[in-house]
């Protein structure tokens, strides 16, 4: 095992198919290069696209289906013997587990027989409400309390996490949510002469607080505002639809391809999350991501990721009527999106997906 000040050499390990952290894992792998090594599942959306860029890689199999999750499970066995040769082959010192996949818990015991450090993130400490992966959460926390180090990504899943298990609270490291851009550079962003555009995006679930955004449109529509609304996600609209086709809002109600999203993204000027909890925000990442500021609500890890006034603005409280109030700001306040966005690019360094890596391999 290396010693003294050289940075560990990682293997990230992300078996799930689809959503941001595939993103992240292939923003991570560019921003790594050969100087680390990724476990993904050859079922992942953006499996190709990793594998293109040449570096060292251990493809796994795992499921597409919750069913698929029981009836190959003997699969494991062999996953977890070819992890540990793919530790020995490319002199591995520490396994980094990017998010816990009903699978990884049984990794742990084996890598730290094999003299390696095993660090999880942990990106919620409590399930969300209506989120059905709330149903595998207590088994997915496993993954944690047998790691030597759980990273979080907001100090508010830090807090919530050494609250329900004391003994991790030693343990635990607060990192923060990169940007999805491996050099810390956002897409050159057109100045726009057209409406104000907000954008909701992501799945629909809930804790999302949707109602909550649409309620603050109608507010604001009722003061004889005028602007662009899109909602982009999968997941039930039932009770808002007609109310968003009222407001003549661009609906996209399905999952977002990842090259789909910049395009999308270009056609908006601010990331309304709308969130009644939250961890932290993989949107709101996003939305930084292209230059989106966000104007949030001021919940759970959330209040962590704005810079109030500066990359984005906070409403007072989670209320339709204080979101509606952030919003209007954006239209009587000259200059100030122009404020926020050069916020936004000032502050793309100190989120960049380098400086995670590079805070993730310090000893």
């Amino acid at each position: 095992m290396n010693v003294g000040n050289t940075p560990y050499r990682p293997l990230f390990v992300y078996w799930g198919r689809r959503g941001a952290l595939s993103r992240f894992v292939l923003e991570l792998a560019r921003a790594a290069g050969d100087k680390a090594v990724f476990s993904l599942s050859r079922q992942n959306e953006l499996f190709g696209q990793v594998r293109s860029l040449g570096y060292p890689l251990v493809p796994v199999d795992t499921f597409e289906s919750p069913m698929g999750a029981l009836l190959r499970l003997p699969r494991i066995f062999d996953i977890r013997k070819r992890t540990i040769e793919a530790i020995a082959h490319h002199r591995i010192d520490k396994v980094v587990v990017l998010m816990s996949h009903i699978w990884t818990p049984f990794l742990a015991t084996a890598v730290q027989q094999a003299n390696v450090s095993y660090a999880v993130v942990v990106h919620d400490a409590v399930a969300h409400s209506g989120d059905i992966t709330a149903l595998a959460n207590p088994w997915l926390l496993q993954d944690a309390l047998r790691a030597d180090e759980v990273i979080t990504l907001s100090a508010h899943v830090a807090t919530q996490l050494s609250s329900r298990f004391p003994a991790l609270a030693d343990r635990i490291r607060v990192l923060f949510h990169p940007t999805f851009a491996s050099d810390g550079t956002m897409p050159a962003m057109a100045a726009s002469t057209r409406l104000p555009g907000f954008l909701f995006f992501g799945r629909i679930m809930a804790y999302k607080g949707l109602p909550l955004f649409v309620e603050a449109c109608e507010i604001l529509r009722a003061r004889g505002f005028e602007f662009t609304i899109g909602v982009a996600g999968e997941g039930s609209l039932r009770g808002v639809r007609h109310r968003l086709e009222a407001l003549k809002a661009t609906i996209i109600n399905r999952w977002i391809e990842a090259n789909e999203v910049e395009g999308l993204l270009k056609n908006y000027d601010l990331m309304v999350v709308s969130n009644i909890e939250a961890s932290q925000s993989g949107v709101i990442a996003l939305g930084l991501t292209y230059g989106l500021p966000p104007i949030a609500t001021p919940v759970g890890g959330i209040i962590e990721q704005v810079e109030h006034e500066r990359t984005g603005l906070l409403a007072s409280d989670a209320s339709a009527p204080a979101l509606a109030d952030a919003m209007q700001r954006i239209m009587t306040e000259r200059q100030l999106l122009d404020r926020l966005r050069r916020g936004v690019q000032e502050h793309q360094q100190m989120l960049s997906m380098q400086r995670f890596l590079d805070a993730v391999t310090t000893r």
